[in-house]
């Protein structure tokens, strides 16, 4: 025996360590194999062709200009090689080996995790059925058997690593809502990082709005003002913040629910605080907003019994949040580019809490992603009463309406029931932005005093005197507040060269002022405008349609498959009513910041309508994807 195969088998034996190359069941930590490919016993791995897989095209030109373009690209599936060598004492053992190979390699799929000796990560190859190989013989072995194979291995165009779970994020059902400053608003998992005093402060199942858990506050009987407050927050003088949270007490009596106001050196400023009367076991809902005073640099949310309450007075907390007014919208969530790895993009797979998203009569929502530029910058929220009066509008206050202030709807009265414009707006966005640019599907939430009138909206967007109409939208009938889709909104309008030329350098997109049209064909009420909520659809959006079947304990957007389903909590599947799924769900990109846009009932069957002070659980995860190995970090 001569050449390159002798010198590698001398070899057996004499390394400390080896490539790991195994077919293996999952792709998983610690998964189970199913057949070493490289531990010299009895079969070793004399050389890999794991080369990236081809990326297709498909072009388009004409001979009326130089060059093509590709109108689509894809990857294609990729072949894996492998050089073995097969070492064993008898031909019934090499016939064994041969066996336990031809197995793995006609499975319909199968996992080859690889690493190489010296890598700190894996990485797994997705196989499937695969019979393309070469085996060769070498006489004059005696008893034992020398024999080397030759494998090709189709696979997915992909490697993947192990999965990467993403925190947990809440949701906002209201467009107008920051995000959350104090750490525990929910008290699912326990109460830190909120302080009593004159009682006690602990998590409790026996009373909660949402999820499993809220937060009780027990007074003591004997000092006055029990009273439980969150962390300190970074606060700002003469900026707006606001107060949000449901409470319940197990008695009738007034509380107080607000704010303090601290200095940078944590010394106490004032308080503002509202008075409320609660009913007896009866959850309410408080919003209260005011503006920091002068030299404030921290402050929190805290929640008042006044005077010396008995310990029979429990008091509930859940959902209880201070955010800044006028900073990022509810209704979506970001994630910064260093959270994903890989090489190329990947499905985003998100897992709902069931009973955040379940209801009678089934929800419908809007799920879309914008992965490009700084996508935190994007237009996202108009509310209606920040824009200008027109026919038959007033502005009003109503509760189940997003915002705070004495304001925070526009009411039409239709005196005039044609087809007239209500609002009108300024360009938005304000100044022209690259983050302007895209296709978004606009939703108006607004709310009818009349179930059965007939009502239709439409959009319509001015560009520098020029008119462009929507369809005209007829709104669903019932009282609940409801999204209503009023269609894509373009921006720009017309050709969008993108860049400057061969610069690479993109151009601003100007914004568009924007007016909604309403007329009432037949009854008396009027409708109450709240906001406009314009979500991404020129990349990947889709919209889902959950389960009305309590059980499941996650309903778990499947990127991946397109698809969605039930789990239970330990991960199984569970019985669940067909989740309808259209378009396309969201994909993220290694290094590219994103956000993920979640409008949670854009349908018009759901029992109750939208919610704004509901909010949402979500963990994302995803498989990072690579064209050849992983590196150590990302």
């Amino acid at each position: 025996m001569t050449g390159p195969v002798v010198r590698r088998l001398l070899s057996h034996g004499e390394r400390d360590t080896l490539d790991v190359v195994q077919f293996v069941d999952t792709v998983s930590a610690s998964p189970t194999v199913r057949l070493d490919l490289n531990n010299e016993s009895p079969w070793a791995t004399a050389g890999v062709d794991f080369s990236p897989p081809p990326l297709k095209y498909a072009w388009s030109g004409t001979l009326l200009t130089d060059g093509e373009r590709p109108s689509a690209a894809a990857y294609g599936n990729r072949r894996l090689g492998l050089s073995l060598e097969l070492i064993a004492g008898s031909q019934d053992a090499a016939a064994d080996a041969m066996q336990a190979l031809w197995r793995e390699l006609n499975r319909p799929t199968n996992v080859l995790k690889y690493q190489p000796e010296g890598a700190t990560n894996p990485v797994f190859f997705r196989t499937l059925r695969s019979m393309d190989n070469a085996v060769q013989d070498y006489p004059g072995t005696g008893a034992g058997v020398l024999r080397t194979v030759s494998v090709e291995i189709a696979a997915e165009p992909f490697a993947v690593g192990l999965r990467e779970t993403l925190s947990q994020v809440t949701v906002s059902n209201d467009s107008s809502e920051g995000a959350a400053l104090n750490a525990n608003p929910f008290f699912e998992t326990n109460a830190t990082s909120w302080s009593p005093s004159s009682g006690t402060f602990v998590r409790s199942t026996a009373q909660f709005h949402q999820g499993v858990a809220s937060g009780l506050l027990t007074p003591d009987g004997v000092n006055t003002h029990p009273a439980v407050g969150s962390e300190l927050v970074p606060g700002i003088a003469g900026v707006s913040f606001r107060a949000r949270g449901w409470v319940r007490c197990a008695v009738a009596r007034s509380i107080q629910f607000g704010f303090n106001w601290y200095n940078a050196s944590s010394g106490y400023i004032s308080e503002s605080v509202t008075t409320e009367a609660l009913a007896a076991n009866t959850w309410t809902f408080l919003d209260f907003s005011a503006v920091a005073p002068s030299l404030t640099a921290l402050t929190q949310i805290k929640v008042v019994l006044p005077g010396v309450a008995p310990s029979s007075n429990l008091l509930y907390l859940d959902e209880a949040q201070i955010s800044q007014v006028g900073t990022p919208p509810g209704m979506c969530f970001d994630l910064a580019g260093s959270a994903i790895k890989g090489d190329v993009e990947t499905p985003l797979f998100l897992s709902f809490v069931a009973g955040d998203v379940l209801v009678t009569g089934r929800r419908q929502s809007a799920i879309a992603v914008r992965r490009r530029g700084t996508p935190s910058s994007m237009p996202m929220v108009v509310q209606a009463e920040t824009m200008s009066l027109d026919t038959d509008a007033t502005l009003q206050f109503d509760s189940a309406m997003s915002g705070s202030g004495p304001y925070n709807a526009v009411r039409i009265s239709f005196a005039s029931a044609g087809l007239n414009r209500r609002l009108y707006g300024t360009t938005y966005p304000a100044a022209p932005s690259v983050d302007a640019r895209g296709t978004y599907r606009v939703f108006a939430r607004v709310r009818k005093s009349v179930g059965g009138d007939v009502m239709t909206m439409r959009l319509t967007g001015t560009y520098n005197g020029a008119n462009f109409n929507g369809d005209a939208v007829t709104l669903p009938s019932g009282t609940d507040p409801r999204w209503v889709d009023l269609g894509l909104l373009p921006y720009p309008v017309g050709y969008d060269p993108v860049t400057d030329g061969y610069s690479n350098s993109p151009l601003p997109v100007t914004g568009t002022a924007l007016s909604l049209y309403a007329a009432r064909t037949s009854g008396s009420g009027t409708i109450d405008i709240d906001a406009l909520l314009l979500v991404p659809a020129d990349d990947r959006y889709c919209q889902v349609q959950w389960s009305g079947i309590s059980g499941p304990t996650a309903f778990v957007l499947d990127s991946g498959a397109t698809a969605v389903y039930g789990a239970g909590a330990s991960g199984e599947l569970a019985p669940t009513d067909l989740m309808q799924l259209s378009g396309l769900p969201p994909m993220v990109t290694p290094g590219q910041a994103s956000r993920i846009v979640f409008a949670r009932d854009v349908g018009t069957t759901s029992s109750g309508g939208d919610d704004k002070t509901g909010s949402t659980r979500i963990t994302p995860y995803y498989w990072p994807r690579y064209l050849h190995v992983r590196p150590v970090s990302s």
